[in-house]
């Protein structure tokens, strides 16, 4: 009997820079160099069924990533899976748990960022605070037929705080999803050019803000 099997873990330093088509394609060889009865799809060109929650941004870190697929022994442990998986992953993707699903990805509603700078005077800090304080987050996005449309962000973002060094978002994900460049991208068109800074993605969750399973 089929059973569902979710994957969470780390995808942090130089893979970054490895796209979400490429990171597909590098897990599901990875995963055949496993002793994972994973399950495959029949026809002419059967290939291992895996499938990843809210894709991330290239050029993006993140601190909890979530892969489902099928194993066909549902008596295959998931500690043995998760042992498989650390066995054959690189030194910058780190397995965090294996679990059975508790929801299905449609019912992801958040996404949390960290955005760290290498420079955040004061100064920078009291227009940034500004800015998400405003009424309205206008910006100019083109829709898929690449017309300029304008859209207000400001409903988009649940919540934010301005750290030491970094700004933690919570922001919309899943069907409304809101990528944090854009809001970066709002406030430079608004102000200055900001300071360079990393962006990892390092919570997703449900409605209730509990953390997605």
């Amino acid at each position: 009997m089929l059973k569902n099997v979710r994957v969470f873990y780390k995808k942090k330093s130089q893979l970054k820079f490895v796209s979400h088509l490429d990171m597909n394609r590098f897990m599901t060889r990875t995963i055949r160099r496993t002793n994972i009865p994973v399950w495959y799809t029949e026809g002419f060109n059967c290939h291992a069924y895996i499938t990843f929650a809210l894709p991330l941004s290239l050029g993006f870190e993140s601190d909890y990533e979530i892969m489902d697929f099928k194993v066909t022994d549902d008596n295959y442990s998931l500690e043995n899976i998760k042992s498989e998986l650390i066995r054959v992953m690189p030194e910058f993707i780190e397995i965090i748990d294996v679990s059975e699903p508790v929801l299905k990805t449609g019912k992801i509603a958040y996404a949390e960022f960290s955005i760290a700078f290498e420079e955040f005077s004061d100064d920078i800090k009291k227009d940034i605070n500004a800015f998400f304080s405003k009424e309205n987050i206008v910006c100019i996005k083109k829709n898929k037929k690449g017309v300029d449309k304008t859209v207000d962000l400001k409903p988009k973002i649940k919540n934010y705080i301005i750290d030491d060094d970094k700004i933690i978002l919570t922001l919309n994900a899943g069907n409304d999803n809101l990528n944090p460049t854009l809001l970066l991208s709002a406030f430079e068109d608004e102000f200055y050019a900001l300071p360079f800074c990393a962006i990892t993605r390092t919570k997703i969750f449900d409605e209730q803000l509990n953390l997605f399973k």
